[in-house]
């Protein structure tokens, strides 16, 4: 019987080991490498060189320019606020928004989405507390974005306010968002903060000097004239008698000139500032400013005075232990008492918001508490959050000192109004006098155009006692005795309208509206 032979008795030789890919075997049977294609040495060499070249500095124009901790901080602090309350001072112009459903904007595109009345009034008292967060360091990052796309919105979005300082400001504002405006670590009133944008700012300034001696290359300019018709009393009285008005125009081209090539070098700033704080203070004497605009120009002037200068106050001994003292008191504001201060502080905002006379600024203040609690949420962790909650405070403040010392809230009634009556809605427009009278009842102006809207519709017991109440808040106006003369007349009293229309010709002799109604009811020309 044959023997079955075992499965797997007999050994197969093995297979050699392929040949490992990119190695080759010598006589010695050792292995050796390939070398590298020539595309990556050539790719290594341009390495090695790369990093064997010394790396080119940046311009040091733009990115060594350095300020000290205690001029950014200040000029922070005066820009912004003057641009907040400059925010609220616009809010009268509102009415002209819109009205009639007419817009020329200054980009095309942004006919479609123009701001009209309360878009306008909602992005001013936005843009305000925007500014003021700003003012104190908050959210810088945040809120000069926003602001600036805002501000853009609301200037380029229409033909209606467009001067040129406008165009100016958004320039600042677009080159604001990069600059480093937070306080560094342990940051003293001499520490130096580079900034490259703030060195733009400052050239732009030039610029702007450069064009406005340009425009002035004119004879009506240089003869005199021009700024001759637009210097009156004590001012023009000075320069008559030293320099006279011509050689006063000059002056104003040179300073000009002057200012374009010194604004923006520090080693120049001794003269550029005396020279420009002196220009801009002549125009705040002159009455030509538009808003506030000479105000901002002064208030830039903070980058432009020497550093020294405000190191040197920064360093005084009251300052000095103001600062202290700040930081010594905003220690105690941590934990809860942190919190318990933004409740009060977000409350308190809140009451000044419901109580403001700003058309629908309980709503705006609602919104803008929604706000704070993101930022807050946002920010705790790199901001105090008591000093965020006395931000917002402060930006309520600020619209109670507008609301409660200015005629905004009621100009935007009477120019509202005003719009309304001679677009023909006048029920929006006896809405928007009566709101006049409500929130300024010794105004003549709301009480007199109520008076006469009232009589209008037939109420005329209502009218005529708007109509005296104008007369005795404006006893030396004749229109609201004309205003009731001619209703008399057109209901049939003769006499009454004819003594009526009698006072107040008495009363402002020059009114030819009083003396034309009076010779019509005497029957006279």
């Amino acid at each position: 019987m044959a023997k079955k032979r075992k499965h797997g008795g007999k050994k197969t030789a093995a297979k050699p080991a392929p040949k490992a890919q990119g190695l080759t075997s010598g006589s010695d049977e050792q292995f050796v490498e390939d070398k590298p294609s020539r595309g990556k040495q050539r790719r290594e060499q341009a390495r090695v060189a790369r990093a064997s070249t010394p790396q080119a500095e940046p311009p040091a124009f733009w990115f060594g320019f350095e300020v000290t901790w205690a001029k950014l901080a200040l000029g922070r602090f005066v820009l912004f606020s003057l641009l907040a309350l400059d925010a609220l001072l616009q809010i009268s112009h509102a009415p002209r928004y819109g009205a009639g459903n007419f817009n020329v904007a200054q980009l095309p595109l942004l006919d479609f989405i123009a701001p009209g009345r309360v878009a306008y009034l909602v992005g001013q008292l936005v843009c305000s507390w925007l500014f003021v967060l700003a003012a104190c360091g908050v959210a810088t990052r945040i809120a000069l974005p926003l602001v600036t796309a805002i501000y853009g919105w609301l200037y380029f979005g229409s033909h209606l306010d467009s001067y040129q300082h406008h165009y100016l400001v958004w320039l600042i504002l677009l080159l604001a968002c990069f600059v480093p405006w937070q306080r560094p670590p342990d940051a003293e009133p001499a520490t130096r903060v580079r900034s490259w944008a703030l060195r733009l700012i400052l050239v732009q300034l030039g610029i702007l000097y450069f064009w406005a001696a340009v425009s002035k290359l004119d004879g009506a300019w240089l003869d005199g004239r021009t700024l001759g018709g637009q210097i009156h009393g004590s001012l023009r009285s000075l320069i008559d008698s030293t320099v006279h008005i011509r050689a006063a125009s000059i002056l104003v081209v040179a300073t000009e000139v002057a200012l374009a090539f010194t604004v923006w070098r520090p080693r120049t700033w001794r003269y550029a500032a005396p020279l420009g704080l002196a220009l801009h203070i002549g125009i705040l004497a002159s009455g030509l400013e538009i808003g506030l605009f000479a105000w901002l120009m002064i208030g830039l002037y903070i980058f432009i005075v020497p550093d020294v200068v405000w190191v040197w106050l920064a360093e005084r001994a009251p300052i000095a232990a103001a600062r202290r003292a700040a930081t010594t008191l905003a220690g105690y504001f941590t934990g809860t008492a942190a919190i318990i201060w933004w409740v009060l502080a977000a409350a308190i905002a809140a009451l000044l918001a419901v109580v403001s006379r700003f058309d629908n600024a309980p709503l705006v203040g609602l919104l803008l508490l929604a706000a704070l609690l993101a930022i807050t949420a946002t920010l705790r962790g790199r901001h105090r959050v008591a000093w965020i909650a006395t931000a917002h405070l402060l930006a309520f403040g600020l619209w109670t000192v507008v609301d409660r010392t200015t005629a905004e809230p009621s100009d935007y009634y009477r120019l509202w109004g005003g719009s309304a009556r001679r677009l023909g809605d006048l029920a929006t427009s006896e809405y928007a006098y009566r709101r006049m009278t409500e929130i300024a009842p010794n105004e003549g102006t709301g009480h007199y155009q109520l008076g006469r809207l009232l009589l209008a519709r037939n109420a005329s017991e209502q009218g005529l006692a708007e109509l005296h109440r104008a007369q005795d808040l404006e006893p030396m106006k004749a229109r609201s005795y004309t205003a009731e003369a001619r209703w008399l007349a057109s209901n049939g009293q003769n006499d009454a309208a004819i003594a009526k229309a009698r006072e107040a010709t008495i009363i402002e002799p020059g009114d030819s509206e009083a003396r034309s109604l009076l010779n019509s009811l005497l029957g006279t020309k």
